[in-house]
């Protein structure tokens, strides 16, 4: 009897303490399936999918401020009362690099490119104007055409946010690390009209030509012709052309 009391004296505090200070989080519905929970252990406790949920939060609103912060910049970089305070082609030529750079930043946010570009085309409405959709078209295209070339990587991406003409890698064969360049399509002197539209800008791999042709090529004809059937040129702006 002596014995069994000593016992009895030394498993109550035990049993006292359990009882008084039960865990301050609980499972509600444990499932022991020998499955490492976020926190080590067996499952996944209530705690654990609570911190998971946060934490997965806390990542959509930094993909969501990247993405409203990189619309924010492609809207001022777009607006054509931005653009015509702008010198041509110098001024525009910057601003098509620049807004390549924030096109790159919405997509590794994880935006559609192209669904960026409708959205800002509209600028509130229900449809976009001509001016607008063909810059969406062409910027899409520029944009493509970059990730062709290999410019919007890290060290690429540098040299864009800056405005300034990015290097094609070497592994593009080429040996000369030669640039990509803003060029506009068709003659600014020639075509005031479109001298501040971005929709006039592409990016260009190839060896500028020294001095300016005064010939169309005729993809520029096609270019301007397309233009005219648009609305965004007169219907005789290649009459005064060779």
């Amino acid at each position: 009897m002596p014995y069994a009391l000593f016992l009895l004296l030394l498993i109550c505090p035990f049993l006292q303490t359990g009882h008084s200070a039960p865990p301050l989080v609980l499972p509600l519905n444990p499932s022991y399936q020998d499955q490492y929970g976020l926190f080590g252990g067996y499952s996944c406790t209530w705690d654990d999918e609570l911190m998971l949920d946060s934490m997965t939060a806390s990542a959509s609103m930094n993909v969501l401020k990247k993405t409203e912060a990189a619309m924010e910049n492609l809207r001022k970089l777009t607006d054509p009362l931005v653009c015509a305070k702008l010198s041509a082609p110098g001024g525009m030529q910057r601003n098509l690099l620049l807004t390549l750079y924030w096109l790159a930043e919405a997509d590794m946010a994880g935006a559609s490119v192209e669904q960026v570009l409708q959205e800002i085309s509209r600028r509130g409405r229900n449809q976009a104007t001509p001016a607008d959709s063909t810059m969406a078209e062409v910027l899409l295209f520029n944009y493509h055409t970059a990730r062709h070339l290999g410019v919007l990587g890290f060290s690429s991406l540098v040299n864009l946010g800056q405005g300034l003409p990015p290097s094609i890698p070497e592994s593009d064969n080429n040996p000369d690390n030669r640039l990509a360049f803003a060029v506009p399509i068709l003659p600014p002197d020639r075509f005031p009209q479109v001298a501040h539209q971005l929709f006039n800008y592409e990016l260009f791999d190839g060896p500028l030509p020294k001095s300016t042709s005064r010939t169309l090529a005729p993809s520029q004809i096609e270019f301007a012709k397309k233009l005219i059937s648009r609305g965004l040129l007169p219907p005789n702006a290649l009459q005064a052309t060779p």
